[in-house]
């Protein structure tokens, strides 16, 4: 059991020297990181140790991190988004009832900038079965949920006190499987990503089950939203879409395959809000064996790199994007010890990475050198089952 500790006595852990060239992508500050975990034993959730979402603070110039202190008591809180104001955290919260029936909820918390404690502020149903994944548009007026299980898409409003509504929007995945040879079974609906695109128009969703990437046009002022026109992307390549992160130029996408082992590069047109599928980039070398399933996507700062978390391989792979044409090139696949990457994430300047060991109970901080390489940067740290990390900045 991970045991609170209070903030004052700044139990840091130890890095690596600081002697780069490296351009700082965001000016160097103090940050909160929230953790996301599993609560429930089980081979699904792991230990079964975990109490809820955890919280550490964080130094961009130093690396500095402080060991996890538990914010709040929570279920299952599997992955979080941060409102734009950084004054509120939200979770999903996946359920299994005793009869196996999967169920979920959404929660809303109010953050204490000072301690990084957790506040309970509502909660209401995901409308679907075991969330996995949450946003916020671009004005801090929706939250989107993507439910797994049941391949569905939720919007909810968002109140000026941070509090969540109930459900207004709603789509359930359905229809073949793109890509898929006639007569094929029947596919499984599993959205598993939400994200909102930068101009604020429109929401995308991915169904890996369905091998598609939806488009919904948003109506952020009342979280509501409907399909577009197209209303997806269909991939001719078996990639079961699962994370989608947006280039900040606008023109470029690129999605982690859970197929693996691969990332597919999309181009974008804003203007219409359609998707075109581009080339797809392995994520391990040629002459890795045994099966891979990408997990996490995440767009490096500058918007030179994309990284990618690659299950089975157990590392982050590092892609270069060609500022051209937005093609994508293997630069390594950095193996940080540990089993079970599903999540990592890139702090706001670009120099630090934490890679989430979900089957090791450990989170390996690394060192990005901005040139493409990967290295380990400090002490592992020990959380029962990590499965998100999200930065919060405190100046």
């Amino acid at each position: 059991m991970v045991t609170a500790r209070c903030f004052s006595r700044r139990d840091w852990l130890t890095t690596a020297a600081l002697a780069s060239a490296w351009p700082a992508a965001a000016a160097a500050r103090e940050y909160l990181i929230y953790w996301g975990t599993y609560t429930a034993g089980g081979e699904r959730y792991g230990t079964g140790e975990s109490e809820g979402i955890y919280v550490s603070r964080f130094n961009s110039e130093s690396g500095k991190t402080s060991l996890p202190e538990l914010a709040v008591e929570t279920a299952n809180p599997s992955y979080l988004t941060a409102h734009p104001n950084g004054r509120f955290l939200y979770s999903v919260n996946e359920h299994i009832d005793p009869t196996g029936k999967v169920m979920g909820e959404v929660s809303a918390f109010a953050i204490d900038r000072r301690t990084g404690k957790l506040t309970n502020l509502s909660r209401v149903s995901s409308r679907g079965g075991m969330p996995c994944h949450i946003c916020t548009d671009h004005s801090g007026r929706t939250l989107a949920v993507a439910n797994w299980a049941t391949g569905s898409t939720a919007t909810f409003p968002v109140r000026a006190d941070g509090t969540i509504a109930e459900s207004t929007g709603f789509y359930q995945h359905a229809g073949e499987r793109s890509g898929a040879a006639p007569g094929s079974p029947t596919p499984q609906t599993h959205c598993h990503a939400v994200v909102v695109s930068r101009d604020n128009r429109f929401l995308i969703a991915t169904d890996t089950g369905l091998n598609k990437v939806f488009v919904h046009r948003l109506d952020s002022a009342r979280a509501t939203f409907v399909p577009h026109q197209p209303p997806f992307l269909g991939l001719k390549n078996p990639a079961n879409p699962r994370h989608l992160v947006f280039h900040p130029n606008a023109r470029w996408a690129y999605v982690a395959n859970e197929a693996g082992p691969g990332c597919t590069m999309l181009r974008y047109d804003s203007k219409s809000g359609v998707f075109e599928e581009g080339a797809v980039t392995r994520t391990v070398p040629k002459e890795a064996t045994g099966r891979v399933s990408p997990a996490e996507a995440v767009l490096h700062p500058s918007g030179k790199f994309v990284f990618v978390s690659n299950r089975g391989h157990d590392s982050i792979a590092v892609l270069r994007i060609d500022p051209s044409d937005g093609s994508l090139e293997l630069m390594e696949a950095f193996q940080p010890g540990g089993n079970g990457p599903r999540s990592f994430n890139v702090d706001p300047t670009g120099k630090w990475v934490f890679a989430l060991m979900q089957r090791s109970n450990i989170i390996v901080p690394l060192r990005f050198d901005g040139a493409g390489k990967l290295s380990v940067a400090g002490e592992r740290i020990t959380l029962p089952v990590p499965v998100c990390a999200k930065f919060v900045a405190l100046d």
